[in-house]
C-alpha cells in the first residue's frame, strides 16, 4: 500500500468544520487547548505519598481538554531536578510526544489502527460534508485537515509538576497561635462555655498537629507537542492505518522519536500557606489537596500570562444585563486584567479569530472559583461567573471567545 493510499484513508476518515469555536447556539462548544499533567514525585521527601494520592484526584480544568496519558507519576529520589536534565530525559526516553500524538487518533498499540473520532469531537466538525470534501480530495478538504492540525493537535501541552512539601521552622510558631486566635474569636462572640472553649481548642489543635498549615512548592515545566507540516505528513503518510496493519504498527514503534515535545518554559509557585477554612477535622488530608490544587492552578495561570500560545479562550456566557464569562481567580483574573473578545470565522477552510472588542472585569464582581472557595465562604465564591465591562469595540454576542491580553 503506497503513501498516497495511507493519506487518502486518513482524509476519508476526517470530518468537516460545521460550527465554529464559540457557536452562538451553544457557548460551551469551542476549541480548547489539550493538556497532559504528570507529577514528578520525590520518593524520599516528606508527604510524598500523600501528595501523590491527592494529585491523582485533581481533575483537568474545564477550560482544557483532558489529554492525560496512562502514566501520571514519575518517581525519583533526587531532591532537585533541572529542566534540561532528568525530566527532559524522561520525556524523551518514554517518547511522550508520540504518545500524545497517538492519543489524538485513538491509535491502537497492537494493530496500529487509527480513527478521527477525537478530532471530530474536539474540533466541532461535521462528518458528512467533510467526508465529501475529502473523497473529492478538494483544496477545501486539505485546508480543513490542516486546520485541525494547527488549531487542535498543535495546541497539545505536557505539564510536568514537581511538587515538594514546604517545611519552614517558623511556621510552627505561627500556627501554634491558631488556638489562641480561635479562643479569642469565641470569647468576642459571647464568651462561650468552658466546654465550648475546650471543644474549639481540641478540634483546632488536632488539625494543627496533623498538618500545621500544609504548604507546597510547585515547579511546573511546560512542553508543547511539535505538529508541523513535516510531522503531520509523516503521520498521515506512514503511520495512519484505518484497518489493522502490523507492519505500520511496527514502523510507528520504531519511529516514536520523530514526534517531539518542545520545551516552552517554567514557573515556580510561591509556596505560601493555605487556609484551614473549609477543612473539617475528620478530613485533614484535604489540606494537602487544597494546597496542591491551588498551587497548580496558580502555576497554570502564570504560564498563561508568560506564554501567549498557552493562553486559554473562554466563551462569553451572557451579555444582558451584564457581560459574564466563566473564569475567575483560578484563572488569574484580577482588577487589572484585560481581555480581547474574539469572533471565530472561517477563511479558506480554516478557523481564524477576529478581535471584536476589549473588556475588563468589574473589580468587586470577580468570581472566586478556586478549589474549596465555597467551603471557606470566600467572597465571590457564589458568583458563578465573573462580570466584565466593555472598554472598547463593537457588539459582543454570547459564544464569542475571550482571551487575556494583560
Amino acid at each position: 500500500m503506497n503513501k498516497f493510499r495511507y493519506l487518502l484513508l486518513a482524509l476519508i476518515a476526517a470530518v468537516t468544520f460545521s460550527s465554529f469555536a464559540g457557536s452562538n447556539d451553544d457557548p460551551t462548544r469551542y476549541r480548547r487547548i489539550s493538556i497532559c499533567n504528570i507529577l514528578v514525585k520525590h520518593d524520599n521527601e516528606k508527604f510524598a505519598d500523600e501528595i501523590e494520592k491527592q494529585f491523582l484526584k485533581i481533575p483537568v480544568s474545564e477550560q482544557y481538554n483532558d489529554h492525560n496519558l496512562s502514566v501520571r507519576v514519575v518517581n525519583t529520589d533526587l531532591k532537585k531536578m533541572k529542566d534540561d536534565d532528568e525530566i527532559t530525559a524522561f520525556v524523551k526516553r518514554n517518547h511522550l510526544g508520540s504518545r500524545l500524538a497517538g492519543k489524538w487518533f485513538n491509535r491502537n498499540l497492537l494493530d496500529g489502527t487509527c480513527n478521527m473520532d477525537l478530532v471530530k469531537s474536539r474540533g466541532l466538525y461535521d462528518a458528512s460534508s467533510f467526508d465529501y470534501e475529502m473523497a473529492q480530495r478538494s483544496a477545501r478538504g486539505k485546508a480543513l485537515l490542516e486546520d485541525a492540525g494547527e488549531d487542535l493537535i498543535g495546541n497539545t501541552y505536557l505539564l510536568m509538576h514537581e511538587i515538594t512539601y514546604v517545611d519552614k521552622a517558623k511556621r510552627s510558631k505561627t500556627w501554634g497561635m491558631i488556638g489562641a486566635i480561635a479562643l479569642g474569636a469565641l470569647t468576642a462572640a459571647g464568651g462561650g462555655s468552658s466546654q465550648q472553649i475546650s471543644n474549639v481548642m481540641n478540634s483546632t489543635n488536632n488539625l494543627i498537629s496533623s498538618y500545621k498549615g500544609f504548604a507546597v512548592k510547585v515547579h511546573t515545566r511546560l512542553y508543547r507537542l511539535k505538529w508541523d507540516d513535516e510531522t503531520s505528513n509523516r503521520f498521515y503518510n506512514e503511520f495512519y492505518a484505518a484497518t489493522p496493519n502490523p507492519e505500520i504498527a511496527k514502523k510507528f514503534e520504531e519511529n516514536r522519536d520523530k514526534f517531539k515535545l518542545e520545551y516552552v518554559g517554567d514557573v515556580i509557585s510561591k509556596g505560601g500557606r493555605t487556609s484551614f477554612l473549609g477543612i473539617r477535622e475528620e478530613e485533614p488530608e484535604l489540606m494537602i489537596r487544597k494546597a496542591c490544587q491551588r498551587a497548580l492552578d496558580e502555576n497554570v495561570s502564570e504560564l498563561q500570562k508568560k506564554y501567549d500560545q498557552f493562553r486559554i479562550k473562554s466563551p462569553v456566557v451572557s451579555v444582558s444585563p451584564t457581560i459574564t464569562v466563566n473564569i475567575g481567580l483560578k484563572e488569574g483574573v484580577s482588577p487589572e486584567s484585560k481581555y480581547e473578545v474574539l469572533e471565530a470565522q472561517e477563511k479558506d477552510g480554516k478557523t481564524v479569530y477576529k478581535r471584536i472588542a476589549v473588556i475588563k472585569p468589574v473589580p468587586n464582581l470577580i468570581w472566586d472559583n478556586r478549589f474549596m472557595a465555597q467551603e471557606e465562604l470566600a467572597y465571590g465564591a457564589n458568583f458563578g461567573a465573573t462580570t466584565f465591562t466593555k472598554v472598547s469595540g463593537g457588539e459582543i454576542i454570547p459564544g464569542y471567545l475571550v482571551r487575556q491580553i494583560e
